[in-house]
């Protein structure tokens, strides 16, 4: 009577311990730059649908060209109406420089399952890199922990909001350009936002400082085709960290029980 007494109080408190149900799904999500260009901060956003970073061919909004200039993500992430949204930092902290990465874990409603990305292009003053439709998470929430999606973005989008000039761009030290005036300060425009192509694009931008950058070195006609990988950002579902504590606390629970009876 005793055991059978011991045993269904085990049961209880492994129950009692034991993981409940979650509607939030914790992510793991690396930010890679394995290219040659650096990226400022990006900005990941996982959503219902609702969020919309930007439209090509359409006036860039306030936070978009904050983004795209100096590399701010605030004004953007203020903006977005639903889901859970975060900027993930370089190394350091800091922009990525080209060739690293750094990590981030975060939780989600596990019914936000569009994501959506931005980061400023470096070095530039006013080009990003991101998706402008949401790209679908949703096998990655109900495949449950373990499963894992990357995404790789090629094609650089100029946001139109100031004339190309590095005098006025953050990242003049990723490529050896020391001179340089307050991002965000140089000649505005209204232009659309505009996909950026072809062969030496930096080389139409003023202050370009041949004698210590080779704006021949970079080369877009591959851009959003694959060859071309100026971001990437792979997320894998991984176990809640409370969740994972209940279990192991009812299991514990359970075997001292046992051990008791």
């Amino acid at each position: 009577m005793s055991q059978l007494t011991h045993s269904k109080k085990a049961i209880l408190a492994a129950a009692i311990l034991a993981p409940a149900a979650s509607n939030a799904a914790a992510l793991h999500i690396t930010v890679e730059a394995p290219s040659n260009v650096g990226l400022a901060p990006a900005l990941l956003s996982f959503h219902d649908g609702s969020n919309d970073f930007f439209d090509t061919g359409s006036t860039a909004s306030a936070g978009l060209e904050a983004l795209a200039e100096v590399g701010d993500t605030s004004t953007l992430q203020s903006s977005l109406t639903t889901g859970d949204n975060l900027t993930i930092l370089g190394p350091g902290p800091g922009p990525f420089t080209p060739g690293s990465s750094n990590s981030a874990v975060f939780n989600i409603a596990d019914t936000n399952t569009s994501f959506s990305f931005a980061a400023m292009v470096l070095p530039s003053n006013d080009w990003f890199i991101g998706n402008n439709n949401a790209l679908d998470i949703s096998s990655l929430i109900s495949g449950g922990v373990g499963t894992s999606l990357t995404f790789e973005f090629g094609r650089v989008y100029d946001a139109g909001t100031e004339l190309e000039d590095f005098l006025f761009s953050p990242g003049n030290t990723i490529i050896g350009i020391d001179t340089m005036a307050t991002p965000g300060g140089g000649t505005s425009t209204n232009d659309p936002i505009s996909l950026v192509s072809g062969a030496d694009p930096f080389g139409s931008f003023a202050n370009i400082s041949p004698g210590t950058f080779d704006s021949t070195a970079f080369d877009f006609n591959s851009a959003g085709v694959g060859n071309t990988v100026l971001g990437r950002v792979t997320i894998t579902h991984i176990p809640e960290p409370g969740v994972t504590l209940l279990g192991s606390l009812g299991i514990l629970t359970l075997l001292i029980r046992r051990k008791r009876s």
